[in-house]
């Protein structure tokens, strides 16, 4: 068995989850702590339940679905459940790149709020996520609703889930020719930011400077960078700055990065390891049949993680 850990998105999260993860585990607590220390700021404070501004910028969005990736990573490992490979949907990808051992916790932690930051001074927009239809037919959409603005494809998700970005106007005409002609959910996912458009690449070109003050280790698992979803054995820091940079304003290939895993192992278990299960969700039986789990349950998490780790256990030993 091949275990593949997945990290979501910034689109995972709820209120309170960093401090449901603080109690849920001892090390997750000082790890909030450690982070407080980094940063120099009271992250117990800020991400209390009963703050209403916990995720009202994005660079505490992204601080706080990383954060709360990290920890439940924590619980795996401490729990003797090791992810074989492993990658990341968008933010997620920062929680894969310390994983393989590309980056320290520390230079991430640092690093995701500085993107947090650029994306808070990029430029507004809109993005909408698109279901059930196949990306042939949400382009011939997106390509009509143009004429109002720009608008991209900028993430495939999988075969008939993917998400639109661009200039709001363009993004409400997609989603008006989608309800009346195709009958499909879309949702909006984000009012400010067109985040993967072109429309950020002002965004990647500024946080490209950050990056390249960034020491990259070679990782000792392969790296699976949204931008190409092909396995990199021996990447070096332009690859990495590269990629890292035009993650920001180009497409992600996610389902083209589940693709390659299956293909290369037959043997995969999947496993969300973030907040809710979104990628779980995504990875449905129409498009591959494997085992897959997720380390976040709404209400008994512990009960839930425990049952998740005994069951990765179990086929471990079997194997």
């Amino acid at each position: 068995m091949t275990t593949v850990f997945m990290f979501p998105g910034q689109n995972s999260r709820y209120p309170g989850m960093l401090p449901k993860l603080a109690g849920l585990h001892p090390r997750n607590g000082e790890l909030l702590a450690e982070a407080c220390g980094i940063l120099n700021r009271d992250l117990f404070t800020h991400y209390r339940a009963d703050n209403d501004d916990a995720y009202s910028n994005n660079r505490d969005v992204q601080l706080g679905v990383f954060l709360a990736n990290h920890m439940f990573l924590q619980i795996l490992e401490d729990s003797g459940v090791r992810g074989d490979l492993s990658c990341g949907l968008s933010l997620g990808e920062w929680n894969h790149l310390v994983h393989i051992g590309a980056l320290s916790f520390e230079d991430a932690l640092r690093t995701v709020e500085q993107r947090g930051m650029a994306y808070d001074r990029g430029p507004r927009g809109a993005m909408a996520s698109i279901f059930p239809l196949y990306v042939e037919e949400l382009q011939k959409v997106v390509d009509r609703a143009k004429r109002t603005g720009l608008v991209e494809v900028v993430n495939l998700n999988s075969p008939r889930q993917n998400v639109v970005a661009g200039e709001r106007p363009a993004v409400d005409e997609t989603m008006r020719i989608l309800d009346e002609e195709f009958f499909c959910e879309a949702v909006v996912i984000d009012r400010q930011l067109p985040m993967h458009s072109s429309l950020f690449e002002p965004v990647g070109r500024e946080f490209s400077r950050v990056l390249e003050r960034l020491t990259f280790n070679r990782p000792k698992i392969p790296y699976l960078p949204n931008r190409t979803g092909e396995l990199l054995f021996t990447p070096d820091k332009d690859t990495f700055v590269e990629l890292l940079t035009t993650h920001v304003y180009r497409p992600t290939l996610w389902r083209k990065s589940i693709d390659t895993i299956v293909e290369s192992h037959p043997d995969a278990t999947f496993v969300e390891v973030g907040p809710k299960a979104v990628l779980h969700n995504m990875l449905d039986k129409k498009w591959h049949r494997k085992p897959r789990l997720h380390t976040d349950s709404a209400d008994v998490t512990d009960v839930h993680l425990r049952t998740v780790i005994e069951s990765l256990r179990f086929k471990s030993r079997a194997n």
